[in-house]
């Protein structure tokens, strides 16, 4: 790369200035898209890249966070291209949804209705703003958490893939043949914090692989997460398959197979990219109110964006364990066939109560308490064969819970319920009003078939 790398910015800290240029390239981009559906210049050619019909988005790989870095590139590139000179110095904006927001909900650019960068198909529940006479509901997933549970995973990937999400990328090996759904495993951030957030926090768009980019806030909110890789490749090593081919993307506008991007390719941002990121810690979400019990454990923090807080769970499945000794070495629980090929999305959310407890995801105190962690799938790619039949088997591991339980409560007869929820809060991808809505609602899977096909295989516990 020629020239001072770019910098992205969080964007809350753009000028009014430069809001308006980057709102300005989107606009251009659109509008090339209107006048021309096919230009590989255009909003929408960049939107079907992801999982559309210019190309499939990778997932469950450890290729997810190489692919969405060269796509979140090739498409800044355009928006510079969109108005030269206007445009020629924009770069990508990222949301740090680790931290409050500055509007309701989102950051306050994405919550003018006046703007291009607006959606009225998000989830728009007023929470996260704390007043003086309300505190604030907490954040999914938290700065600390990141921190605490993703950017301290030091290993990238793995060839086992039940394996898969105690590493940061996820299961080695990437998509050779580019028509898989998914791959074989998720990693530490794809699983829950991305699956999470695209649906249960977003909706609308964000929902659907296939639609998730036609709302801007996709770039941003992906953004973070690049931010997040950089961040964790300060200290780590990202250890894969470096000429592994990135799936429908290309390095130049010739589009021939030879010249598709490369996971070697997106190593080095600034180098290789011309990017680097200013990060200013956001502002942390104050402790959540009208706690009823100290929990036993250190619970899940995304009590308020479970599947199972709510709706009534279509399926429960359950373990019994007995609390082991403090000098145990840990605990995994094992799903086999677990099925990530749904037209819908859904929730496994994992609680962890004393053996005679109700089971009761609805009441917030009982999330409080007992949510031990939650796994999100979210909907199956509608192109590249995406109602499958596709599974995985996935680990959880639950030692750290029950490290702090043995202390106190060893010898004692505790339940892990595993509540099975689907989500509702996705909208069609080609939307015209209440008729395509009336048209979702129709096609949407009854709750017994729901309830059949989120099921899996097995549900096994392993305390060592």
């Amino acid at each position: 790369m020629t020239g001072p790398p770019g910098i992205r910015r969080n964007i809350d800290s753009l000028s009014p200035e430069e809001l308006a240029d980057y709102e300005h390239a989107l606009k251009k981009l659109q509008e090339i898209s209107q006048n021309d559906p096919e230009s590989i210049d255009g909003y929408t050619y960049f939107e079907q890249l992801h999982d559309g019909d210019k190309g499939p988005c990778e997932h469950a790989n450890d290729t997810f966070l190489p692919w969405h870095r060269a796509h979140l590139f090739l498409f800044e590139e355009a928006l510079r291209r969109s108005d030269a000179p206007r445009t020629a110095n924009v770069t990508l904006p990222y949301w740090d949804w680790s931290a409050l927001p500055s509007g309701k909900r989102y950051p306050k650019a994405f919550e003018n209705s006046d703007s291009i960068l607006f959606s009225a198909f998000r989830i728009d529940t007023e929470i996260c703003r704390t007043t003086a006479a309300e505190q604030c509901e907490r954040l999914p997933f938290p700065r600390k958490y990141l921190e605490n549970e993703i950017l301290n995973k030091a290993s990238w990937s793995t060839s086992d893939a039940q394996q898969s999400r105690l590493s940061f990328g996820g299961y080695a090996g990437g998509q050779s043949d580019c028509s898989s759904p998914f791959g074989q495993g998720f990693g530490a951030l794809e699983q829950p914090a991305h699956n999470t957030m695209h649906d249960e926090y977003v909706g609308g768009d964000m929902a659907d692989p296939s639609a998730a980019a036609l709302d801007p806030i996709f770039f941003s909110f992906h953004c973070y997460i690049d931010l997040l890789w950089s961040q964790w490749q300060g200290e780590f090593e990202t250890d894969t398959d470096l000429d592994a081919q990135l799936c429908g993307l290309f390095k130049d506008r010739e589009h021939l197979p030879e010249n598709r991007f490369r996971v070697s390719d997106t190593l080095n941002p600034e180098t290789q990219l011309g990017y680097v990121y200013e990060y200013v810690p956001g502002e942390a979400a104050p402790a959540p109110r009208d706690v009823q019990t100290e929990p036993l454990f250190a619970t899940h923090p995304a009590i308020d964006f479970v599947a199972s807080a709510r709706k009534q769970p279509e399926l429960v499945r359950t373990v019994d364990t007995t609390i082991p000794g403090p000098d145990f070495e840990g605990a995994q629980l094992l799903f086999t066939d677990v099925n990530v090929a749904a037209p819908f999305s859904y929730g496994a959310d994992i609680y962890l109560t004393p053996a005679d407890e109700e089971l009761d995801p609805n009441d917030r105190g009982f999330r409080e308490r007992y949510l031990a962690d939650m796994l999100y799938f979210w909907k199956a790619h509608r192109h590249h064969g995406g109602h499958g039949g596709h599974t995985l088997d996935l680990t959880v591991d639950v030692g750290r819970a029950l490290n702090s339980l043995a202390k106190t409560h060893a010898g004692e007869q505790w339940r892990l319920s595993v509540a099975l929820t689907s989500s509702d809060s996705g909208r069609p991808p080609h939307r015209n009003g209440e008729r395509d809505q009336a048209h979702f609602e129709a096609v949407a899977p009854e709750a017994a078939d729901r309830a059949e096909t989120m099921d899996f295989g097995d549900l096994t516990l392993n305390v060592y």
